[in-house]
């Protein structure tokens, strides 16, 4: 026979569960704070999003062996594509709900019923304090393409404007902070580099 004695070690049922309520609680109180996103965050984080949606745009095009065009709506910190959808696929677009949905990649939000995508919220459209845009462009225009749109050929190609195959940039900022600035630059190759405006410098 074994006698328990009186000083025996061990855990009652109520103490287990302070205990869980005390780790649930600080898991509360920091788990929110640590995935809490920093406006330089969200201005970086759109500005990969644009790049990765314009590269969608270009493989778009190469697939479907049409002319793709992405537009920017500066008022409405909201952008769609678009796809030639006509039969003779002379890259005709006229930016109707039917072409943008012909595009299939871009419906994370809607204007007018056009499926495109917004900006984050508190990133807009806009220069901020940068001085110039990555490649020495003036800022005071956040989006530095002709009528605010680029267009893919079927190659993935920029579409010459003009008879000149050029590219272009999109600026980002935070509405609340200027200094916390993010662009876009597209060539006329069809290639795409995402920049950050650290300390008035683009890196």
């Amino acid at each position: 026979m074994y006698r328990r004695t009186q000083n025996s070690k061990g855990f009652t049922l109520i103490e287990m569960v302070i205990v869980v309520m005390i780790f649930g609680l600080m898991a509360a109180i920091t788990i929110p704070r640590a995935m809490r996103v920093s406006p330089r965050q969200q201005v970086h984080a759109a500005a990969r999003q644009v790049m990765r949606d314009l590269e969608a745009a270009r493989m778009r095009a190469i697939s479907a062996k049409r002319v793709v065009r992405m537009s920017f709506y500066q008022t409405k910190d909201f952008y769609a594509a678009y796809m030639d959808v006509s039969k003779a696929r002379k890259g005709n677009i006229e930016e109707t709900e039917e072409e943008a949905r012909a595009s299939r990649f871009l419906v994370r939000a809607s204007e007018s019923g056009i499926p495109g995508a917004d900006l984050p919220n508190g990133v807009v459209f806009g220069g901020g304090n940068a001085t110039a845009g990555p490649l020495g462009e003036v800022v005071s225009d956040p989006i530095l393409f002709d009528s605010d749109l680029v267009e893919f050929d079927a190659r993935g190609m920029v579409r010459p404007i003009n008879g000149v195959r050029s590219g272009g940039v999109i600026v980002l900022v935070h509405k609340d902070d200027p200094e916390i600035v993010a662009a876009v630059t597209v060539t006329g190759s069809g290639a795409f580099r995402s920049w950050n405006w650290q300390d008035g410098k683009w890196r």
